[in-house]
């Protein structure tokens, strides 16, 4: 696993995760279906939850997961990521701006033996996306609700090299959010909402159209 820092900070305090309140959720297939996931709580922490990372497998197939290439963009607890190494994927790239849950993601893919199929980046997505190898064959981004990057996050990963022709891209949101994604490269596969949780997946075409 390559663990690569995109911003450091020297003199970050020290991480005591018993005394920390923490967020439980669990891995909803694969062979590591079940397995809970404890992660130190963060401002801001919202993990998607098993219901919905269950049911986002299922629409997408798994031909859209195993041996694929996966980034998972706000990674927050890496419940995304991590449900796509237990279903089979090759490699995830994990990109989150918070150190302490970069710090957790690094632990639970060791505790899991799945650490030599990922790294680990630190920093802002839109400006780590530059750092990222690319050749992805499925990009997921759960960004904060009211953040407003997910235009911009579309916009960017019309960049050549980052996600393959043929691609999926899943946006989670809000889902009384009514903005058209569909952009671009992209066209829409499939919209859902899961109570307050919108997901929307589309499709990559090639670059030049």
């Amino acid at each position: 696993m390559y663990c690569r820092d995109s911003i450091l900070r020297l003199g970050e305090p020290r991480i005591e995760y018993g005394v920390q309140k923490s967020v439980t959720t669990r891995i909803s297939g694969g062979i590591h279906r079940g397995r809970a996931l404890r992660t130190p709580s963060a401002a801001g922490l919202r993990p998607t939850s098993e219901r919905v990372r269950a049911a986002l497998f299922s629409i997408i197939g798994p031909q859209a997961v195993v041996g694929k290439r996966v980034a998972d963009l706000y990674a927050g607890t890496g419940a995304l990521g991590l449900d796509a190494l237990s279903r089979g994927a090759e490699w995830v790239s994990f990109v989150e701006r918070n150190g302490r849950l970069c710090s957790a993601i690094r632990g639970q893919l060791r505790t899991l033996g799945l650490d030599s199929r990922a790294d680990v980046l630190r920093g802002s997505v839109l400006r780590t996306l530059e750092s990222l190898p690319g050749g992805y064959d499925l990009v997921m981004a759960d960004p904060p609700y009211d953040s407003g990057e997910l235009g911009r996050l579309v916009e960017a990963l019309q960049s050549p090299g980052l996600l393959n022709a043929g691609g999926l891209a899943v946006l989670e949101h809000r889902s009384d959010n009514e903005e058209d994604y569909a952009v671009g490269r992209f066209s829409l596969m499939t919209a859902r909402t899961y109570g307050d949780t919108g997901i929307t997946i589309l499709t990559a075409g090639d670059v030049n159209g």
